[in-house]
């Protein structure tokens, strides 16, 4: 098994000024029977370019232009295209260390799993000042319950922790009508199926902390909901029940969340303070006055 065929998908939008780490991070793997997809989803910067130069030095990158279409048609794209007998997953600004393909080749030849999963450190600028992760997987077994109920509430897997056996996604893709959590979505459709999964607690996978890239905050309860209601024909009634209770069990605890930090605020010595000089200088009418004074100013110019 440690001579099968690793392929590695990296869908590209814009990204070209991270692309060379990106690439440099594959390039530098210890094992060295992979392929690399550098498939490029219709982007307006230097993406090409950075490819081109990548396959030029080693024929094991391979490039791919498409129109643009969004990241799920694009590791779909992949996902078609691809001949190894296992995947690795990585967005065009995050790295892999060096040992992240061989590790996860080693321990699903020991251990006959499907699934394996590494932990991850998190940068902005250099990998040399990682933070720690937004997520303890260590706290979590992998499976379907667990990636229902608690995902985006403290267990979250970003793409290029996961290494996984071709074979788990003979029939499924990434769904092309979400615009969020369509990640999420594979990995229900994956571990609906309960494959054998393996975790590495060390950090192979590095996830950069990148301002531009793409948001998933704004609309993120409508999103899930949308997320859901994509999944109910792959799921049995049990399943589709499941997730709804638990969205709306995280809703719930947001809502209780930032409700008792509103709560505390107002108790705090601080806030009291401001409500008490605010009735002061309401008392002796100088907010009126002030009000009064800022018209004048901005109406008089």
């Amino acid at each position: 098994m440690i001579d099968l065929l690793v392929s590695i998908i990296i869908p590209c939008y814009n990204q070209g000024q991270f692309l060379n780490e990106t690439l440099e991070s594959v390039f530098n793997q210890t094992y060295s029977n992979w392929e690399c997809l550098i498939i490029n989803d219709g982007s307006t910067d230097n993406t090409e370019e950075i490819a081109n130069g990548w396959v030029n030095k080693d024929s094991r990158f391979i490039y791919y232009y498409k129109k643009n279409a969004g990241v799920s048609a694009t590791r779909n794209f992949g996902l078609q295209n691809v001949k190894g007998a296992f995947i690795q997953f990585l967005d065009s600004d995050d790295l892999i260390t060096v040992n992240k393909i061989s590790d996860s080749i080693s321990d699903i030849k020991l251990n006959d799993v499907d699934v394996v999963c590494t932990n991850y450190l998190m940068f902005s600028k250099s990998v040399s000042n990682p933070q720690l992760p937004f997520s303890k997987l260590d706290n979590y077994e992998f499976n379907f319950y667990n990636l229902a109920r608690y995902w985006n509430n403290g267990f979250t897997v970003p793409i290029h922790c996961w290494f996984f056996k071709a074979s788990l996604f003979e029939n499924i893709q990434f769904p092309v009508v979400l615009t969020a959590q369509e990640d999420w979505v594979v990995w229900l459709l994956v571990f609906k199926n309960s494959p054998k999964t393996l975790y590495i607690p060390q950090a192979l996978a590095l996830y950069r902390l990148n301002l531009e890239g793409r948001s998933q905050t704004a609309g993120f309860f409508e999103e899930t909901l949308q997320a859901i209601n994509y999944l109910k024909p792959f799921l049995s009634e049990d399943e589709f029940k499941l997730l709804y209770q638990s969205v709306i069990t995280r809703f719930n605890e947001g809502m209780l969340y930032w409700r008792n930090r509103e709560i505390n605020l107002k108790k705090s010595n601080t806030y009291q303070f401001g409500l008490v000089c605010k009735k002061v200088v309401q008392k002796i009418g100088l907010l009126s006055l002030a009000k009064s004074m800022f018209l004048y100013f901005k109406f008089s110019k």
